[in-house]
């Protein structure tokens, strides 16, 4: 008999041999593995990184990151804040920097420039930290301090140029008080000036002074320095107490202000006063009442020579005529 025959085409099945896959061979699971690891790694380093630093080591550390000025263009007078303002036309600044009190004359003249006291005149000079006088100062009365407001202005624009100083615009505080302009620098929960119980400046209170010293050296007056603590003991077998250490602290400010050009003859005082002058009665353990007042004093003007006889060095100076807004112009 005849084979059938078919029009379909024939089935072809076709068989490949290959090796044996096996899950367990892939080696994806090492590189996860391997990303752990090193996550675990950078954890633990961080945590040992936290124990091992001290609290001012870690305000450094955060003061370092934290975002500055969004120029360090080098240009102006090579004085403070390179000749530029934070509330004029200059040089972009970060909006998120603290900027203390709004304020802060026109910036100082470049090569070119008008030498003029125009306020917002290009190439204007800002008002100095010159000494005000009260009416009658030059026939006996006193010599007044420079306002707060104005040394406020100077001294938070001198912090906003120190990038290790962005932190301590809270720890600097003003007052006019009787005896003249008190500055006062003071302690808070984030921020101390001192390590606890020790008159050692920390290296951010060496540079928060040796800004300090160059508004104060701007200006004549006689400087008096008083320390204060809070209402914390020592102990009853201590003897060391708050008077020293108020006192110690306040000769270590008189020391960091001499060295950083306050002349060692206008020192009028120095004083510890423990803790009997808080800054928060209602709180007198409050880290606020740790602190140093460096005050600007209000200085008597000595009489004239018997017999109206003056000489060169005590004659009266004429004051500058008035500039074209009304304000002296200062005598260069």
């Amino acid at each position: 008999m005849a084979a059938h025959s078919s029009n379909l085409p024939p089935i072809i099945i076709k068989k490949v041999k290959g090796g044996r896959h096996d899950a367990h061979g892939s080696s994806t699971w090492k590189i996860a593995l391997a990303d752990f690891m090193t996550a675990m790694f950078i954890i633990f380093l961080m945590l040992w990184i936290i124990n091992q630093t001290t609290p001012e080591q870690k305000v450094a550390i955060a003061e370092y990151f934290a975002p500055v000025s969004a120029s360090r263009n080098p240009s102006g007078s090579g004085q403070m804040l390179s000749g530029e303002t934070i509330s004029k036309d200059g040089a972009l600044k970060n909006p998120s920097a603290p900027l203390g009190t709004p304020g802060g004359g026109p910036s100082l003249p470049k090569e070119g420039d008008g030498n003029t006291d125009v306020p917002g005149y290009p190439g204007a000079l800002p008002k100095p930290l010159g000494v005000e006088t009260e009416p009658g100062a030059l026939s006996g009365q006193k010599i007044q301090s420079p306002p707060a407001s104005e040394v406020e202005r100077q001294v938070r624009q001198a912090l906003q140029g120190v990038a290790e100083l962005q932190g301590f615009q809270a720890n600097v505080q003003f007052a006019q008080t009787q005896e003249g302009t008190r500055i006062d620098l003071v302690d808070n929960e984030k921020q101390e000036l001192f390590p606890k119980g020790s008159a050692r400046l920390l290296p951010q209170t060496e540079k928060l002074m040796a800004q300090v010293a160059k508004i104060v050296a701007s200006v004549p007056n006689k400087v008096a320095i008083s320390g204060h603590t809070d209402a914390i003991g020592f102990g009853p077998k201590s003897q060391y107490d708050n008077w020293d250490l108020s006192a110690d602290r306040a000769n270590a400010s008189r020391r960091a202000l001499t060295r950083n050009g306050i002349a060692d003859d206008r020192i009028a005082s120095v004083e510890g006063k423990a803790d009997r002058e808080p800054k928060m009665p209602e709180d007198p353990k409050a880290a606020s009442n740790r602190r140093i007042s460096i005050t600007l004093l209000n200085e008597p003007v000595a009489p004239a020579p018997a017999g109206g006889a003056t000489s060169a060095s005590s004659a009266p100076i004429a004051p500058p005529p008035p500039g074209p807004d009304g304000r002296l112009i200062p005598r260069q």
